[in-house]
């Protein structure tokens, strides 16, 4: 029988961070809050993880303009990558990803119906 190695679960500061994660979410009306609120509480979770780790790494997290795409650089980039070796963290983080895209994508659709109100509107 092969031996395998323990993997490291964070699930647990996953759900301590959820429900707040997702009312803050939901409260959020553009799509630039959505993106401070995902790199909030992603900074959240590595300081459940590492509480050495400062909360100035949040300035590491790089947005696509367009789309709704991260990207770690720098020092938290090897933070993660650190964290992410033998653990659950990067299934944690895209699941974060995910319900941040939703809301993202919900935001981007609402504003691209009020274009086209306001844009109907005017013609009346």
């Amino acid at each position: 029988m092969e031996s395998r190695e323990k993997m490291l679960s964070y699930v647990k500061y996953e759900h301590e961070l959820e429900t707040e994660y997702r009312e803050k979410l939901a409260e959020a009306k553009r799509k630039s809050d959505v993106r401070d609120v995902f790199a909030e509480f992603i900074i959240k979770l590595l300081r459940k993880i590492n509480p050495d780790i400062p909360a100035s790494l949040q300035e590491q997290i790089r947005f696509d303009e367009k789309e709704f795409q991260f990207e770690f650089v720098n020092e938290l980039k090897k933070v993660v990558d650190e964290l992410s070796e033998g653990s659950d963290l990067r299934a944690i983080i895209n699941r974060m990803y995910e319900a941040a895209s939703h809301r993202y994508k919900k935001i981007e659709h609402d504003e691209n119906l009020d274009y086209f109100r306001i844009g109907n509107n005017a013609k009346k």
